[in-house]
């Protein structure tokens, strides 16, 4: 390989024979490189919407450090240049974190090291735990059993709790019990939109999906929460509609099967249409959920959970406010009303959100209703 004069980039070189090493730069003698760590970058650019890559999987470093020698043999390395893999993963990128001695040449001698990623499978222990998601106690009984299967796999062996499914309108806490859920176990969460699993070219979406799934079995115990799962878990009445989802959804039904052979991960799996996923996919799911609208008791908890967040003081009664919301979810409560008031009062310069600033907001309220599927 060779390398530009003012680059950091080690540009390949076809005619160089890496069997050979070059031992003079400009007429000066330069010294084998007896120890080069390195540390993994990735590809130079990717098209957007492509996922990027978490880190490499070497299964064998005494091959690992043959090949890369191997192929950048010849090559005189500085701390911070860049060396390519041209073989495996071409164009995949190394930077050079040590080199000793330094602006000295790669031979067969030379120590070769990877500098570990960083673990992306811990997890600081978050602060949402089940007692915070309000309502839904069936589901947080459920998840209470998961808890036990995260802590202890092995004493559930095939009756564990593997896959549940969530459905129901959005902003009903769907999303936040999968955190709390996580959050509680300690557990690593992989969140992932179906919409995005899909992929541009032919393949791309089996790969993702592939991808996705071995990292929660590296990281187990784990939890893969797949959001908006309908649209890639279509029914086949409708594969004429969404061809290219029919990979995907082999993909998926694949990698959950697997997930039966292994310890510590679970798969939840969320929509706002159930009957539009496929009976086949719907089938590896052992739990259904339906994330329900809050009461009205349940409401005007919700209120004084925000409320109590809000910056400036509120005033309007919140079982007044609770009764004129029905129908509207959790998140409507936060963002729909009690936002759109903060953002009125300040706007206003009123120094508390008034009754007046709330009712307001309600008048020009459409309670959204949920769509009926039909197949």
């Amino acid at each position: 390989m060779t390398k530009r004069d003012d680059s950091g980039v080690d540009i390949p070189s076809a005619s160089r024979d890496s069997t050979k090493k070059a031992t003079r730069r400009r007429g000066l003698e330069v010294p084998g490189a007896i120890v080069l760590t390195l540390k993994e970058v990735g590809y130079p650019f990717r098209l957007r919407g492509d996922p990027k890559p978490d880190r490499l999987e070497i299964d064998n470093d005494e091959l690992f450090i043959d090949y890369a020698r191997e192929q950048w043999m010849g090559s005189i390395v500085s701390t911070g240049m860049y060396l390519f893999d041209r073989y495996v993963m071409p164009d995949f990128a190394f930077q050079v974190v040590q080199v000793e001695p330094e602006d000295s040449i790669v031979t067969k001698s030379t120590q070769i090291r990877l500098q570990p990623a960083a673990d992306l499978t811990e997890r600081t222990r978050g602060t949402t735990s089940l007692d915070d998601v309000i309502g839904h106690e069936s589901v947080k009984r459920k998840c209470m059993l998961v808890l036990k299967y995260l802590s202890d796999p092995k004493r559930f062996g095939e009756w564990a709790p593997r896959a549940i499914l969530f459905y129901g309108s959005p902003g009903t806490g769907k999303t936040m019990t999968a955190r709390a859920l996580a959050d509680q176990a300690n557990a690593k969460i992989l969140l992932a939109k179906a919409s995005d699993l899909i992929g541009v070219h032919v393949g791309d979406g089996g790969r993702r999906i592939s991808a996705l799934f071995e990292d929660a079995r590296q990281s187990a115990p784990s939890i893969v929460f797949i959001d908006e799962l309908d649209a890639i878990g279509l029914a086949r009445s409708f594969q004429s509609i969404r061809g290219d989802v029919s990979e995907v959804v082999t993909a998926l039904l694949a990698e959950m099967d697997r997930t039966t052979e292994d310890l510590g991960v679970v798969v939840i799996g969320a929509t706002n249409a159930p009957v539009l996923i496929d009976p086949a996919l719907r089938s590896r799911f052992d739990t259904i959920f339906e994330f329900g609208l809050p009461t009205f008791e349940e409401r005007v908890r919700i209120l004084q959970l925000y409320v109590g967040r809000l910056p400036i003081p509120f005033e309007m009664d919140l079982q007044k406010l609770a009764a004129r919301t029905d129908g509207l979810s959790g998140r409507d409560l936060r963002d729909r009303i009690l936002k759109e008031s903060l953002h009125t009062a300040i706007a206003e310069e009123k120094q508390s959100i008034t009754e007046e600033i709330v009712i307001g907001v309600l008048k020009g309220l459409k309670v959204d209703q949920t769509p009926s599927y039909t197949v």
